[in-house]
Formats: structure tokens, C-alpha cells, sequence
């Protein structure tokens, strides 16, 4: 006797490689979308941020007096962030209230700022300082030494340049009167004049060169190859700065 048993096993072995496929899509699927959220989070955390530093130390080499336009750009995307936190601060007040008394949260913690940001608000800081230090006059001697990348010494007698500008002096009459009326409130009363002084000489686009005490000195700039009729212009517009000021 012989008895031999036969079974059919392509149903199972179909299945098999069904579900064998399957796994391997799932985890192709999970390897590509795993890939994608670390990608999206080096190019958030830190791709992003060194690129916009970069960007702003190239524009300062470039032009060191556009530090302050910089600078007041930021400051006024960082108002906004905080007008839109507040709205909705204050949207969600109630409910966020009843959710931390059910989660018994007695203390909001404040998010802590990235090493990125803070690097970059302080090249920020950092070109505006030297903006306002060196002026108008001295922002050769900044792009001189930015360009520089060979090396970390700082050459502050670079060759001067022959240029040619309009130049204006505003004075504080009855500054020492001033001064003995305000005492100590007398810086908040020069910085306010100042406000007014450097915003007007911006706006007209001039710049204010130097302060010392009760005088300002404000210069506009002449262009090598400027026109006769842009050089009328920027004469009024200095007349006119002046005009508002006072």
C-alpha cells in the first residue's frame, strides 16, 4: 500500500507575499515620511536660521548702515508676533483658563529662545551698534574690514576718499538752560529730539552723521555719477528735512 497526500498551497503562499509586499511598502512609507519630519526639522532648527544669518552678515558687508533698517524690520515682525500672541492670548483666555485648572497647571512657562535666534538678533545688535558708532563716515571703514575674511585683524587706517555732500547742523537753543531746568530728565529730552532728528533725516534719505550734546550734524550724501536733476532733488530734499524738523 501507498498513500500519498497532496495539497495546495498557492492560496497561502499568494497571501504571503501579499502581506510581504505590503510590509515592505509600510515600511518604505515610514522611512520616507521619517526622513521627511528630520529634514523639516534640521531645515526649521537650523538650516533656515544659519541661512538667514548668513543673508544678514552679507547684507551688512555690503552696505553697514543697512544694520539699522535691519534692525527696525525685525523689531516690527517681532511687535506684530506679539500683537497676534496677545489676540489670541486673549481669545483663548477661558477656555485656556478651565483647561489649566482641570490639568492643574499653577505656572505658564515662557519658551525658552533657540541658540539660532539668539545668535542671530545678536549680529543684529551687533551691525546696528556699529552703524550708529561709526556713522555714515566711517561705514568704508566697515565694509573695508567685512570684506576682509583673510584675516581677524581689524585695520582701522584704510586710505581716505574725496566725497562731496550736502551737510546741515541742527542746534538745541538754550541747551544749558534746559539742563539745569530737567537736571536728570535732560538725556530723556536729547533722546526724544533725536528721535525726531535722525527719523526725518532717514526719511528724507539723508544721514545723521554725529551728536555732540545740543548739535547735530546731518550730511546727504553725493553720488559719483549722479545726475544734475537727482542732485537738485536731494538739495530739497535736505531743505525739507530741515523744515520738518524745526
Amino acid at each position: 500500500w501507498h498513500i500519498a497526500f497532496y495539497f495546495d498551497t498557492r492560496p497561502f503562499v499568494y497571501w504571503e507575499s501579499v502581506y510581504s509586499l505590503l510590509i515592505t511598502v509600510y515600511v518604505c512609507i515610514s522611512l520616507c515620511a521619517a526622513s521627511l519630519m528630520f529634514s523639516n526639522d534640521a531645515n526649521r532648527l537650523v538650516l533656515t536660521p544659519v541661512e538667514n544669518m548668513i543673508a544678514k552678515v552679507e547684507t551688512i558687508r555690503d552696505n553697514p548702515l543697512s544694520a539699522m533698517k535691519v534692525a527696525d524690520e525685525e523689531f516690527k515682525m517681532e511687535e506684530m508676533n506679539r500683537a497676534k500672541t496677545r489676540k489670541l492670548e486673549a481669545n483663548a483666555s477661558m477656555s485656556k483658563a478651565v483647561k489649566d485648572i482641570l490639568l492643574c497647571n499653577s505656572k505658564h512657562s515662557t519658551p525658552e529662545l533657540m541658540e539660532t535666534v539668539i545668535l542671530e538678533k545678536t549680529i543684529i545688535k551687533l551691525g546696528s551698534l556699529l552703524a550708529l558708532g561709526f556713522g555714515q563716515a566711517g561705514a568704508q571703514i566697515i565694509e573695508h574690514n567685512m570684506h576682509g575674511v583673510d584675516s581677524a585683524c581689524v585695520d582701522a587706517m584704510i586710505e581716505g576718499k574725496r566725497v562731496e555732500c550736502i551737510i546741515g547742523a541742527a542746534r538745541i537753543r538754550d541747551f544749558s538752560t534746559a539742563t539745569e531746568v530737567l537736571q536728570a530728565k535732560v538725556m530723556t529730552f536729547v533722546n526724544q529730539i533725536a528721535e525726531i532728528v535722525h527719523g526725518v533725516v532717514d526719511e528724507f534719505h539723508g544721514y545723521a552723521s554725529k551728536n555732540n550734546g545740543d548739535f547735530f550734524l546731518m550730511i546727504w550724501r553725493k553720488d559719483v555719477d549722479m545726475e544734475a536733476a537727482k542732485l537738485s532733488k536731494l538739495a530739497d530734499m535736505s531743505m525739507l528735512a530741515f523744515t520738518r524738523i524745526l
